[in-house]
């Protein structure tokens, strides 16, 4: 295969940080859209799972298809989101987790002729199947930035004067005696 080895190792593990960032936020802080116009992490997380099938997608087309022409993704045209977003956040995991292991399959058993097929893409212009995938993994990593900081800013004082997230009393200025 013709993909860098830190690449695929990326590939391979990099998306399981997303547990990590929502295991202990209550169902308000996930599917709450914390900032105004922008998505919850429950809907960043469903953006991930549609992206990575769309990613899928745009490979097989790459590998059948002389240089394909993409589009930028935009989740709001596109039919399958709103379905993707209506699932709940573990069946999304899930989700994401065994499309990972199907690209990453589908990477490994690529023949390095196939490795260097192109696609166009709108903005960032020819791309071998290499550089697909690096901007694959840039992408993702943007979008587990949004919900490593959504995570964190629910748990901070400030998410307190937001108006569409339900106010908690562990929020609150008072001490929990049983914490101390």
């Amino acid at each position: 295969m013709n993909l860098r080895q830190y690449t695929i190792d990326r590939l391979e593990s990099q998306h399981k940080t997303i547990k990590q960032y929502i295991d202990n936020l209550p169902p308000e802080a996930i599917y709450n859209r914390l900032e105004h116009g922008k998505f919850s992490i429950h809907e960043n997380i469903a953006y991930l799972a549609r992206y990575q099938e769309v990613f899928t997608e745009r490979l097989g087309r790459i590998i059948s298809e002389i240089n394909p022409f993409f589009e930028v993704y935009k989740p709001d045209a596109d039919v399958q989101f709103p379905f993707t977003t209506a699932r709940t956040t573990g069946s999304l995991l899930h989700s994401i987790y065994k499309q990972r292991d199907h690209i990453c399959n589908m990477l490994r058993e690529l023949p390095d002729e196939l490795c260097s097929r192109i696609g166009t893409h709108s903005i960032l212009g020819q791309m071998a199947v290499g550089e697909w995938t690096e901007f694959f993994l840039l992408h993702e990593s943007s979008q587990l930035f949004k919900i490593f900081k959504l995570s964190g800013s629910f748990w901070s004082m400030e998410v307190a004067k937001n108006s569409n997230v339900i106010y908690l009393p562990r929020l609150s200025n008072f001490t929990d005696e049983l914490a101390v």
